[in-house]
């Protein structure tokens, strides 16, 4: 198996804005340090408007380049903001690209799964989960997107709820962005009660995910319980889960990518902290 190729580019982190944009210079430089194993980084090319309008309206896609950006949580719209979605995005398709070459990737991409059809919402204004979809749909049969970001990933649903080679599988620690399955045999939708039961409904969700044949995990670490997510659920908790992930995708043999997706200060956490966190994913896939 070749070196773990993960998708980043300078572009994508901008400077005195919110975790969403920031995180990822950290762990890229985490990664370059060798902290993760033998991971190549590589820049992505920056996602197209014409490719924007397969998941979005063609009025969301327009304003957002005409200054006009709803990401306003994270700061002041600004050219380096667009350009970091831009490549955040553009990384998503590229890592299903790689995934379907070698059997893996990734990008160290955030702010992707509560962007709905015809706008942005929380920290999201483009959802790169719903664009990688479509493009692994171009050589695979079915997809699954495994959202284990404390959020619900209600962008997502939004886009492809109805697409019917696709399989959604959420389990969340809070009920921002909350949706309802239509669809019992493609819809996984969990809301934890009790950390004990947390790595039981992961496992539960990637069951409901096994007739895919790619998988895209948003993996959030903002469901540690110092960084944003649920008390009791531990930095042990969270490397299980992380290779439980991988550990499934790699015994059905199906090609599989990671977006870093929510990960906060809010516990009073550093940044570099949040960082950390997130190189448990880029080591379990490179392992």
């Amino acid at each position: 198996m070749p070196p773990l190729t993960v998708y980043y580019s300078p572009a994508y982190a901008v400077e005195g804005s919110a975790e969403t944009v920031t995180k990822s210079k950290l762990v890229a430089e985490m990664i370059e340090a060798g902290r993760a194993g033998e991971v190549w980084l590589e820049a992505p090319k920056l996602a197209t408007r014409k490719e924007l309008e397969l998941i979005h309206t063609p009025e969301h896609v327009r304003s957002t380049f005409e200054d006009k950006g709803s990401f306003l949580e994270v700061g002041a719209w600004s050219q380096p903001l667009l350009e970091s979605i831009l490549a955040s995005t553009g990384g998503m398709r590229d890592a299903v690209k790689e995934a379907l070459r070698n059997g893996r990737s990734g990008s160290l991409s955030s702010g992707l799964h509560h962007a709905r059809r015809n706008a942005g919402n929380g920290f999201c204004q483009f959802n790169g989960l719903a664009l990688a979809a479509l493009e692994a749909l171009k050589k695979v049969r079915t997809v699954g997107i495994l959202d284990l970001d404390a959020h619900a990933g209600g962008g997502t649903f939004d886009i492809l709820g109805d697409h019917q080679q696709v399989y959604l599988a959420d389990v969340t620690v809070n009920s921002f962005d909350s949706w309802e399955p239509t669809d019992a045999g493609r819809h996984f939708y969990v809301e934890v009660d009790d950390p004990r039961g947390y790595l039981g409904h992961v496992e539960d969700a990637l069951h409901s995910l096994e007739r895919v044949d790619f998988l895209i995990y948003n993996a959030g670490m903002d469901t540690y319980e110092k960084a944003g997510g649920m008390k009791g659920i531990t930095k042990d908790m969270i490397r299980k889960r992380e290779k439980l992930v991988v550990h499934w995708a790699k015994a059905r043999k199906i090609p599989h990518i990671f977006a870093l997706a929510g990960g906060y200060k809010w516990g009073g956490l550093t940044l570099a902290q949040v960082a950390e966190l997130h190189l448990e994913t880029v080591k379990a896939f490179a392992a």
